[in-house]
Formats: structure tokens, C-alpha cells, sequence
């Protein structure tokens, strides 16, 4: 019996943790790149989870048909702010941008408020209620979704960055965006398809995890929160550290939740941060110091 709740409790957290994956792979993504630490990220995710609400409670579209245009939504609002609030600003002091990060996470979150109104609410979801029993165990379709989806748009976004041209183009973005742009790149371009990218990502992890919890204006305080935890772990700019810290950090908080106090499982994520910052500053899969 015990085996069986171990296992219960680590399917959850694995799922719970490719969540955490999406949100942070953005993250990074747009530090490794673009060397903006964004805060605002959080409040992308808020927007995919309730654009995909509106578009299945309102405008009557299929939960996954919803999902995908918020996730495209989503991603075009991303060039928007990337051009509105972040490369004009290129140039000035990082903590410049980071203020200007902030500002806009205050403007959307405050907007959402406005706009949808405080009362939390659910994504509905034809896989949200449907179990599928794996004998003693038992997990949701929406659970399998989430999972299922989470790989492989990382798997897709990983062979983007690796194998494509415009992949290529990020990664020497990345390394050297001076000597990128005497190569003829257009880092303003660059700029804005990572920015896309990584909102998209926010918004679809959103529009997964919506009908398995509650939506409201300032949930993406709890959405940056984690992603953050998950890149300090595995280090700012790591795309792999982003995916191994968020399945770690997935799968300790539900072992801790369940084995010790659902609410110890939210100190967990500090507590892992500051035995990773004692341990390896940089993160566990940082390339901060070669670069």
C-alpha cells in the first residue's frame, strides 16, 4: 500500500513538474538569449489560461482548438511587449529592464483584474473529470495531457534551437549578439521570435493546467514563482537544467505534501533553492562561468 502512495504521489509531482518546465524553459529561454530577467513572464501565463477560458465558455471552440489559438494569442502579445517595453530599452542598464519587467507584469496583472474580474475560475475541459485506472493508481486525461504535451512541445522546441536555422540564430545570439549581427542576423528579429516563444510557452502551460486549478488576475504570481525556483536550480539560461529542476522540483514538493503537510510543500521550493545556491551557485547546469 505504501508503494502504491509513493507512486501515486511521484506521478503527480512528475506531472505537476513538466508544468513547472514549460513556465521556466520561457524563462530561460529569454535570459539565455536575450540576457532579460523577465518578471512579467507569470502574467503570460495568466493570459493563455484565460483566453483558453473565454474562447470554450464563450465563443463555444473545442478545449484543444482553444488552447492553441491562446497559446498563438499569446505569442503575438509577446513580440508586442518585446517591442514596447524591452528592445528599446537593449541598450540602458539590466536593472532598467528589470524594472521595466516589473511595471509590466503590475500593468497585466492589474488589467486582468480589470477586465475579468477577481472571482477565480475553471477551464473547462472534457479530459478534466475522465480517470484512467493503471491498477491501484489513478490519474485524469487532463493529467496524461499535460504531461503528454509538455514533452513534446519541449521536444519540438529543443530540436528548434538545435537543428534549425533560425535556432542557430538564438544560439549565437546567445553566445555573442555583437559578432551575431556583423554576420548579417537580425537580432531585432531574433529578439522578437524568442520573445514569442517563450510567451507561448507560458500560455500554453496556462492553458493545460487551468482545468486542474483555479484561474485569477494575480495567478501568475505563483506561475513566475515557480519558474523562477526551476531556473535558479538548474541554472539561468540552462534548457536542461530548466527541465530537470522542474521534474525535481515537481517531485519533492509532492512527496512533501503528501508524507509531510500540504502546507510544508510550498517552503520546499526554498528550501531547495538555498541548498542549490550553498552547493553550486550558478545552478546545476549553469554555463555562466564559461561564457
Amino acid at each position: 500500500m505504501d508503494l502504491v502512495v509513493l507512486t501515486q504521489q511521484m506521478i503527480n509531482g512528475l506531472v505537476n513538474g513538466m508544468s513547472y518546465v514549460l513556465i521556466a524553459t520561457g524563462l530561460t529561454l529569454v535570459f539565455g538569449v536575450l540576457r532579460i530577467i523577465n518578471f512579467a513572464h507569470g502574467e503570460f501565463y495568466m493570459l493563455g489560461a484565460y483566453l483558453t477560458y473565454y474562447a470554450v465558455s464563450l465563443a463555444g471552440l473545442d478545449y484543444a482548438v482553444a488552447a492553441a489559438l491562446a497559446t498563438l494569442l499569446v505569442a503575438g502579445l509577446g513580440i508586442l511587449a518585446n517591442r514596447l517595453f524591452f528592445w528599446p530599452l537593449r541598450r540602458e542598464h539590466e536593472f532598467t529592464i528589470l524594472l521595466s519587467s516589473l511595471g509590466l507584469a503590475l500593468l497585466l496583472s492589474n488589467g486582468g483584474e480589470f477586465l475579468f474580474g477577481a472571482d477565480p475560475k475553471y477551464v473547462d475541459s472534457p479530459f478534466a473529470d475522465e480517470t484512467i485506472d493503471l491498477g491501484p493508481l489513478v490519474v485524469t486525461e487532463q493529467r496524461l495531457l499535460i504531461f503528454a504535451a509538455a514533452s513534446l512541445v519541449l521536444a519540438l522546441v529543443y530540436g528548434f534551437i538545435r537543428y534549425t536555422r533560425l535556432g542557430k540564430m538564438m544560439q549565437a545570439t546567445a553566445q555573442n549578439p555583437e559578432g551575431a549581427a556583423l554576420t548579417g542576423i537580425n537580432i531585432g528579429w531574433v529578439h522578437s521570435y524568442t520573445f514569442a516563444l517563450a510567451c507561448g510557452l507560458a500560455a500554453l502551460a496556462g492553458a493545460l493546467v487551468g482545468p486542474t486549478a483555479m484561474i485569477f488576475p494575480t495567478v501568475g504570481n505563483w506561475a513566475v514563482l515557480k519558474g523562477f525556483i526551476v531556473v535558479i536550480m538548474g541554472g539561468l539560461g540552462s534548457v536542461p537544467g530548466a527541465l530537470v529542476g522542474g521534474l525535481l522540483l515537481g517531485v519533492i514538493e509532492s512527496l512533501g505534501g503528501g508524507y509531510i503537510s500540504l502546507g510544508f510543500m510550498e517552503a520546499i521550493g526554498y528550501a531547495m533553492i538555498i541548498i542549490v545556491l550553498l552547493w553550486r551557485p550558478d545552478g546545476l547546469f549553469s554555463t555562466a562561468k564559461a561564457r
